[in-house]
């Protein structure tokens, strides 16, 4: 994380009209105690698609039926800080989306709480309104 960018695969999960998105609130850093979407670094030889399903089942239990993940495209995430003294964390983010039913979350360790926020929310962090708005165009939605 020093001289490189990691990569990395996202998922936000929304209900079925696509009015909500289910956030989770990050314990540590980057960007802890806020809301963000679910995810992490993709491993070597594995496909986007196979990350974020691993992805969902690792920090929210849900098992992410691969044929139903919209992608949302892929940005930059840099941010001043990192889970490591003194180095900042950049990351090249694809993300996902994905409609969830009625499954039943379970948070792991990284997490503290989850909550469902109007897709309208004004005080997301800006990369989750940038996911948001590019995965409702993906989903033939505006805000």
């Amino acid at each position: 994380m020093d001289i490189s960018p990691i990569c990395t695969v996202d998922v936000l999960f929304f209900n079925s009209d696509k009015t909500k998105t289910l956030l989770f609130k990050r314990k540590n850093q980057p960007i802890r105690d806020q809301y963000f979407s679910i995810g992490g670094r993709l491993l070597k030889n594995e496909r986007l698609m196979d990350g974020a399903v691993r992805q969902s089942l690792r920090e929210a239990c849900v098992v992410v039926d691969i044929e139903k993940l919209t992608l949302g495209g892929t940005q930059d995430e840099i941010n001043p800080n990192s889970m490591f003294d003194g180095i900042n964390y950049h990351a090249v983010n694809t993300f996902y989306g994905y409609v969830l039913g009625s499954e039943e979350i379970k948070l792991d360790s990284q997490h503290s709480e989850y909550r469902w926020f109007p897709v309208t929310y004004d005080s997301f962090h800006p990369f989750i309104k940038t996911k948001i708005a590019s995965l409702l165009k993906a989903y033939g939605k505006e805000l």
